[in-house]
């Protein structure tokens, strides 16, 4: 109870998860520029899914940017207004347990600054846009949906000396609600903001800490967003819709008012949302993705 006493608590939570109806929360940058970031050639199919689907509902958009570690050649024919982008990054010591989800974060965590746009929606390789997605933004704040967790309970057990010391004054971290990596969205101007602080506090903290876990881009995250007074935008549960947590292991319609579908395997099942979206579809449960997505290097090899 103590820390509503804190003028910087206050601050803080002031300017979080604030509902897009709010009319302080909408601006006049629509989003112009869609950001796929996908890192190794097995994701190659479910990041060019996700464009096909970016490029048939969201007639609009300027851009489709893939940003991947593969070379164009690697995507074969791209969906419209599709071109991807190959960077370049660094691999960890043979010996950490990670490597590729390391990698994968670096490439996401520079990806927005690769379009072209001023308003940028980056999503995940395995989110699919159902729906334009209708934001107007602000310079300063970060759009996204919303989920449950401490984000400080990442570094719970780690050795005091492998916890950054910015963590610790740090207010978002320590919230109940964090905003979700899955589908972001922000101006030019912010992302330019954002980026390079989030690429050093997520080397930063990956280096100091075990590979006990697989490395998250959420915990830096939530920690730059108060050292740059970010205000995050809540755009509600159709944003960001989990669709194995919601229908997996069932056969469902999806809803029709979802905007951005998270997950949902096997890749088959969209196929058949794509020649009729009314259609029942039946993905896996919710279990299947960390199963098959936060794997060790070695496991990865074995699966």
């Amino acid at each position: 109870m103590f820390e509503f006493f804190n003028k910087n608590y206050r601050h803080i939570r002031s300017r979080h998860n604030i509902p897009y109806s709010s009319g302080s929360a909408q601006g006049n940058t629509p989003v112009t520029s869609i950001v796929i970031p996908c890192t190794g050639a097995d994701y190659i199919e479910e990041a060019l899914l996700s464009a096909e689907f970016a490029a048939r509902f969201t007639q609009d958009i300027e851009e489709i940017v893939i940003v991947s570690d593969q070379p164009e050649q690697a995507f074969g024919p791209l969906p419209a207004k599709t071109r991807v982008v190959t960077l370049d990054v660094p691999l960890r010591e043979e010996s950490y347990r990670y490597k590729q989800i390391y990698r994968s974060r670096l490439i996401k965590i520079q990806a927005p600054l690769q379009a072209k746009g001023e308003g940028i929606l980056m999503i995940d390789s395995d989110l699919n846009l159902l729906n334009a997605p209708n934001i107007n933004m602000h310079a300063g704040h970060l759009y996204s949906s919303f989920r449950q967790g401490k984000m400080i309970a990442k570094l719970a057990g780690a050795e005091e000396s492998a916890i950054p010391a910015y963590y610790k004054p740090a207010i978002r971290p320590y919230f109940e609600d964090h905003v979700n990596g899955a589908y972001l969205a922000a101006t030019r101007q912010t992302w330019k903001r954002i980026c390079p602080l989030w690429l050093t506090l997520f080397q930063d903290t990956w280096e100091l800490m075990n590979d006990s876990q697989p490395p998250t881009d959420q915990l830096p995250l939530s920690a730059l967003l108060d050292m740059l007074d970010i205000r995050t935008i809540n755009l509600g549960e159709w944003a960001n819709w989990p669709v194995s947590k919601k229908i997996g292991g069932t056969s469902a319609v999806i809803p029709a008012e979802v905007i951005g579908a998270h997950g949902g395997f096997p890749l088959s099942e969209w196929q058949k949302y794509l020649q009729d979206p009314t259609r029942p579809l039946t993905f896996k449960g919710q279990d299947y993705t960390r199963k098959v997505r936060y794997l060790t290097d070695a496991e990865k090899k074995q699966s």
